[in-house]
């Protein structure tokens, strides 16, 4: 990320204690039309900026929440086509978000410790036609007035007030002669301190903006009719489960007011579900507008919900002249593959998959749109291959890495959720399942999209993360948790059995994938003065050898096999136990871990267990993420499928099936309804059915290995690599596989009897 000098601008406030959506504006002439216009712009709070009236750019929710005081966020636009000679505004309008959060939550949002007051900072720099450049910046001189949202939360909704045209004041001709001046920050000093005050870094914007994809137009649902109190209400239906929020219009000229609350489920009355036993007010995913002849129209500027159905209460007026548009909106990713199969069901679920990581994507991959908006690294850590393969994710990723770096704590730990107002080191943690992330996506980085740069300025985070993991060995050898295979069928949250045995491999598999970013950023780790964490020269300090990161790892997985592994039955159980647990067998099978010559029996009594099931897994987030690769792996495609396709509960086809088209989040009655992390199998699905998997060091070299065993006819998908589409389309009904190779990559195909390598262009081979 490009560091801005924060000293092109200062910071600007409106007075008052805690003011709520303050407009800050300025205006200036221009004696000739300009030739370029570069804004930079960002807010502590939620943002939104205007030239002449006219949005910036298209995006909404900026600048994406960090934690302030190590970096700010600042926006970019050219903005050159929206001024004009003459007179000209720009103006800003600000909203709390989560930096200024008021709204009590489990996680103390509300208690941040950065929590103050909402501003703003802006530098406009301008070329003109006639020659000559010049600045418009924040400072004095800017002019501020409350805004028309009285009250906004990410979680609550936001109030609308009305009144007069709230857009009037983004025009040359407003009078702002009754505004009063903003307060302005002094260099080191704070507006209302007079203690000098760190001066955060701030970089560029890196992720995609959120912006709105899709408008849509819901269906009225028959329903519960009027209150008790006989006051109109209308329940609307999107369709589907969105992130998002509504377009509120009037069409009349007499003046409504009335309450929109949003919810992803209806009650048995026919009612919207917006309970949330996490966030400790009244208020939850509602917005109430008063809509008239001067203000017509509203939408939410500083918040967004996760929902399908909006619920309308009339409290002045009547709601036959609202009409209400849905607003799909979330980060603007490049899709990086598409799937068709003969297999319909396939296709609905890579489809339910893409539409549940979108509806999580707003700055960063969040768990749940409706409920918490957190970035949950478990999450993350077990849906990351299908992030990838789903969109172009390297931008939001070196951005969320770098949240996670931001909030660890001088002991080296991380916490579950990133960013973080101080929550998640102790609560629901110790969790390496989740803070292992870290690791992980520095060599997803560098494997999947080459930038090892990354490696280099996190790498010794990631390595004090490990350490820090590392001392928490206990005498078995192993670490603990407290979430492990996070709820799985009839359990409310964390797994009911003993949680070390993940944990600990989790943690195998950081150091593992932490040497492996190592070397693929060539970093020399050979240690100084025989301390295998610390290196000189250019060497990066703090960063062990790939060697001693190897060599914990294997003495983690030693210890899983020493205390778990049932030699005598052939299974993993917990140490003085018989009962079977699918994921406690799964992960060391995934892993590599377990002994070659237990192999085959422990693989056997997995078989088993589905089988006496009639199909059924019993995992969790984990265990759903390696338990069809790992049938396939080991000769069972067809039972792979048969469990994926399975029509009863628990069961992924039994959501589809009911009308569904994201997932949810638990197996019974669950509360999200738009969550990713039990969609993994989507992987399974491209790795083994279409059987497209990137190299061990990235996409260069290729292999594609559709399972024969899988009783799917055709598969077709593309996948966008930096190097180039590969296409890979298998029949096997036909037994061919046809495969576009880009330039610069090799394939490797393995087939049954065969394995082909093959150099770029359009190939087809047979079996």
């Amino acid at each position: 990320m490009a560091d801005i000098n924060p000293s092109l601008a200062r910071w600007i406030a409106a007075p008052g204690i805690d003011p709520q959506n303050p407009l800050l504006r300025t205006t200036f002439e221009l004696s000739a039309p300009p030739t370029s216009a570069r804004l930079l712009v960002t807010g502590l709070g939620v943002f939104r900026a205007f030239v002449n009236g006219s949005p910036y750019r298209r995006s909404r929710l900026d600048p994406g929440l960090t934690d302030p005081r190590h970096r700010v966020q600042v926006c970019e636009a050219d903005v050159s086509e929206l001024l004009t000679r003459g007179t000209n505004v720009l103006g800003i309008s600000l909203g709390r978000g989560f930096h200024d959060m008021s709204t009590p939550n489990v996680w103390r949002w509300e208690q941040a410790p950065w929590r103050g007051p909402v501003r703003a900072w802006a530098h406009l720099r301008l070329e003109l036609a006639d020659g000559t450049s010049r600045a418009i910046t924040t400072g004095e001189g800017w002019r501020t007035a409350p805004g028309p949202i009285s009250a906004d939360s990410m979680y609550e909704g936001e109030v609308f007030e009305g009144g007069q045209d709230p857009d009037a004041w983004l025009h040359a001709d407003f009078d702002d002669s009754a505004w009063e001046g903003v307060l302005v920050d002094r260099p080191g000093h704070g507006s209302r301190r007079a203690a000098p005050v760190a001066v955060p870094q701030m970089q560029l914007q890196v992720q995609e903006p959120v912006v709105i994809q899709e408008e849509i137009i819901p269906a009225r649902v028959e329903g519960p009719g009027p209150t008790s109190a006989g006051d109109a209400r209308v329940v609307l239906d999107m369709g589907r489960v969105i992130a998002g929020w509504c377009r509120y219009t009037l069409r009349g000229q007499e003046p409504l007011e009335f309450s929109a609350v949003h919810g992803e489920k209806l009650r048995a009355d026919g009612t919207v579900d917006a309970d949330n036993e996490h966030i400790h007010t009244d208020r939850f995913q509602e917005d109430l507008v008063r809509l008239g002849p001067h203000s017509p129209s509203f939408e939410p500027q500083f918040s967004y919900k996760g929902f399908r159905y909006v619920e309308l209460q009339a409290r002045r007026g009547t709601l036959e002249d609202l009409e209400v548009t849905g607003l799909l909106a979330h980060a603007d990713l490049s899709v990086a593959s598409a799937l068709t199969s003969s297999d319909e069901y396939l296709v609905r679920f890579d489809s339910a998959m893409r539409a549940s990581l979108a509806n999580n994507m707003h700055h960063v991959p969040t768990d749940t749109p409706m409920h918490e908006k957190n970035g949950w690294t478990g999450d993350a850590l077990t849906g990351l291959s299908a992030m990838v393969a789903s969109f172009d994710m390297r931008r939001m990723l070196r951005k969320w890495a770098r949240d996670q770096a931001d909030g660890q704590r001088p002991d080296g730990s991380l916490s579950v959720i990133a960013p973080n107002p101080g929550w998640g080191y102790e609560e629901l943690s110790p969790a390496p399942e989740w803070t292992s992330l870290l690791p992980e996506l520095l060599d997803e980085l560098a494997t999947e999209y080459g930038e090892v740069d990354i490696v280099h300025e996190l790498g010794p985070a990631a390595a004090a993360y490990l350490s820090y993991e590392l001392g928490r060995r206990d005498e078995d050898g192993l670490v603990s948790g407290v979430l492990g295979d996070y709820l799985t069928p009839g359990s409310p949250g964390p797994a009911p059995e003993d949680k070390r045995l993940t944990a600990s491999l989790f943690l195998a598999h950081g150091l593992r994938a932490l040497a492996h970013a190592v070397e693929l950023a060539s970093i020399d780790g050979s240690p100084a003065d025989g301390n295998p964490w610390t290196s000189r020269g250019d060497r990066i300090d703090g960063v062990p050898t790939p060697a001693q990161l190897l060599d914990d790892a294997n003495g983690l997985e030693a210890a899983v096999n020493t205390v778990f592994l049932d030699h005598q039955r052939g299974i993993y159980r917990d140490p003085g136990s018989t009962e079977y647990r699918q994921t406690s067998n799964l992960v060391p099978l995934a892993f590599g871990v377990v002994p070659p010559g237990r192999v085959a029996t422990v693989v056997s009594h997995l078989i088993a267990d589905l089988e006496l099931r009639d199909a059924h897994h019993d995992c969790g987030h984990i265990g759903v993420r390696f338990l069809l690769p790992v049938l396939s792996a080991h000769g069972h495609g067809e039972l792979a499928l048969r469990v994926l396709s399975n029509p009863t509960a628990p069961g992924w086809k039994a959501w589809l099936d009911a009308g569904n088209s994201t997932f949810m989040e638990m197996w019974h009655e669950p509360r999200s309804c738009s969550h990713y992390f039990m969609g993994t199998p989507a992987t399974w699905i491209h790795e083994n059915v279409a059987g497209l998997r990137r190299g061990p060091d990235g996409w260069r070299e290729f292999d594609v290995v559709p399972d024969p065993d899988v009783p799917v006819g055709r598969i077709e998908l593309s996948r966008r690599t930096i190097h180039g589409e590969i296409v890979v389309d298998v029949d096997r009904d036909a037994r061919i596989v046809t495969l576009e190779v880009p330039e610069g990559t090799r394939a490797r195909v393995m087939l049954p009897g065969l394995e082909q390598h093959l150099d770029p262009g359009l190939h087809s081979v047979s079996w």
